[in-house]
């Protein structure tokens, strides 16, 4: 116990000292995962200095829960960090919303996330995510399971193009090869039974290309128990 004394207070002493420290910079970073720039550290850097007044002000009077507030509010932002240091640096790490696919709703069209979030356009970045039109956002989020695996499968993200949300809740989806609606079922189901229907599908889509013919059927339906239905 005694020993653990001395390091509580040399940390008291650090805090105390980078509070008493003037704020002289202000150091944003964005990571620019997967090539993303949603938000860029030049843009948050002269909205952050024209709504405040940081520089040479103490550490410890900087407004840094404002500061994080209007930061976490931009398009795009999923998260960020706020690090003063005894140089007299205001460290702020940003991290980007990483988008599942864009959106088509019968009022606008938006981004959604890995989490069910929406985000507004860019002009500066389009995504390379799935179209998905859907009746409302609730409705959309309900796609998230096949999102997400989308994300982690190469070969469903190349051969998905679009995603077709019902209202009743019924999942579709338009591969980009050929003409033809593939019926995935209801959105509830699909938490537990999406990877046998998509092991279903990928035995049929093996067989089509072994024929050389990927353009014969007009729908294929997986929402019955075990089943392939195609139609021509």
């Amino acid at each position: 116990m005694l020993l653990m004394v001395p390091v509580a207070l040399a940390f008291t002493a650090a805090d105390r000292a980078i509070e008493a420290v003037p704020c002289l910079a202000l150091d944003i970073e964005v990571d620019q995962m997967e090539g993303m720039f949603f938000v860029d550290a030049p843009t948050l850097h002269a909205l952050v200095t024209e709504e405040f007044n940081l520089l040479n002000k103490p550490m410890a009077s900087l407004p840094l829960a404002a500061l994080h507030k209007t930061i976490s509010a931009q398009n795009g932002v999923a998260s960020c960090s706020l690090e003063p240091t005894l140089g007299g640096a205001l460290k702020v790490q940003v991290t980007q919303q990483r988008p599942l696919a864009r959106v088509w709703l019968p009022d606008t069209v938006l981004y959604m996330d890995e989490l069910g979030s929406s985000m507004a356009l860019s002009q500066r970045y389009t995504a390379d995510v799935p179209v998905l039109h859907a009746p409302s956002i609730e409705a959309a989020q309900s796609a998230l399971p096949l999102l997400r695996k989308l994300d982690t499968a190469p070969f469903w993200d190349q051969l998905i193009d679009q995603i077709e949300i019902q209202e009743d809740g019924a999942i579709a989806l338009r591969p980009r090869i050929g003409d033809v609606l593939v019926e995935l079922g209801q959105a509830a189901q699909l938490e537990q039974e999406l990877n046998g229907r998509l092991e279903r599908l990928l035995t049929f889509y093996t067989a089509l290309i072994q024929r050389g013919d990927l353009r014969q059927y007009r729908k294929i339906s997986l929402q019955y128990d075990g089943q392939l239905v195609a139609s021509k």
